[in-house]
């Protein structure tokens, strides 16, 4: 692919000053995909399962790439499971969040045999290269200090119609990582974070947090008392985020920054469920809990929802985090953060939120 000319969000700190700004980089090349699978379990043992995939480039493969799968069981005890996955096309996007990844997941379960895990990634591989035009005063081969932003926006949930309901096995993770490549040079990975619910006994869920994930800004709310066909509905939401995070290049060499962002999901047999929504609409959400719920939960479920995100009303989920400070005093500009991302299950939709840029 021609390089092409583009403005990443990257901060470059000389060694010699405390100085930030935003500079540009070519773009040497761009690949991506997106993947979702589902797997039914029936009493235990591995049942139906539902997968896409997309990779771009691919022969007649055109941005955004769009996959989702489905799996459901009817009857008088039904179970449904669905899953969407986006990568779009960052370049574009005339904004600092590029808003090329999303993911829109759910299982819900009212069978006493059937339960399901599912699998969402989405991934970008973007080409790059720093060279004397963006730094005049660096020298060929020098070693420069950046600094990537990586955008996030969304909720993760587990939920029961059960009030005590043992949810242990229904759990839900979001887990990002930035990965540096060079050529004839080991992988580096630049930032590595996972977060998440876990359920547990008598209708307890505990939030998790692994790696580099800033926790200051997460929100843990109970819509419970909002949505009367759910007694557990526990959410952690992530608003907004821009996270940071620190690598170094060197000039005339060209790399590649490997964005991923994952969602990994299970829920148990007997009035359990889990989702997640990353950058994007309520579809899946929706259309399970309609399926195995009915339409008017699901009606209620997506208002609640909605309003949570729009207006969090929970406490912070990791109290002893220290506070962020504000992105734009600390660099010195700000960032616009967009609205896009994915399409949902019904693959065309309003846009969201979404994550990554340099």
């Amino acid at each position: 692919m021609q390089a092409t000319r583009f403005g990443l969000i990257t901060l470059a700190t000389a060694a010699s000053a405390a100085l930030a700004l935003s500079v540009r980089a070519d773009i040497t090349s761009l690949a991506g995909s997106a993947e979702v699978t589902i797997q039914e379990y029936v009493s235990g043992r591995a049942g139906s399962t539902a997968q896409a995939r997309q990779q771009f480039p691919q022969p007649n493969a055109t941005l955004p790439l769009q996959v989702v799968a489905r799996l459901s069981l009817s009857g008088e005890e039904p179970a449904a499971a669905a899953a969407a996955a986006q990568f779009a096309d960052p370049l574009n996007q005339a904004q600092p969040n590029p808003e090329e990844f999303a993911i829109n997941l759910a299982l819900l379960s009212v069978s006493k045999t059937t339960r399901y895990s599912a699998d969402a990634t989405t991934e970008e591989i973007r080409g790059i290269v720093f060279t004397t035009r963006e730094f005049p005063l660096r020298e060929s081969g020098e070693t420069i200090t950046l600094t990537g932003r990586l955008f996030l926006d969304g909720a993760l949930a587990v939920f029961s119609p059960t009030a005590q309901r043992d949810l242990t096995g229904a759990n839900v993770y979001l887990r990002v990582t930035v990965v540096k490549q060079v050529t004839g040079q080991a992988d580096e990975t630049v930032f590595s974070g996972r977060v998440g619910l876990q359920g547990g006994a008598s209708g307890g869920v505990q939030q998790i947090a692994e790696g580099d994930f800033p926790t200051q800004t997460l929100i843990r709310s109970d819509l419970a008392p909002f949505i009367d066909d759910f007694d557990v509905f526990e959410l952690l939401l992530l608003p907004q985020l821009a996270i940071d995070y620190p690598y170094t290049a060197t000039i005339d060499q060209p790399f590649a920054l490997r964005a991923t962002v994952a969602v990994e999901a299970g829920n148990a047999e007997d009035e359990t469920g889990v989702a997640a929504i990353i950058g994007t609409p309520l579809d899946s959400i929706e259309e399970v809990i309609n399926a195995a719920r009915g339409s008017d939960a699901a009606a209620k479920t997506i208002n609640a929802l909605q309003r949570e995100r729009a207006n969090p009303t929970g406490r912070p989920a990791f109290p002893a985090a220290r506070p962020l400070l504000p992105v734009c005093g600390l660099f010195g500009f700000e960032f616009l953060l967009g609205g896009g991302a994915l399409v949902g299950l019904r693959l065309a939709g309003r846009r969201q939120r979404s994550c990554f840029a340099h």
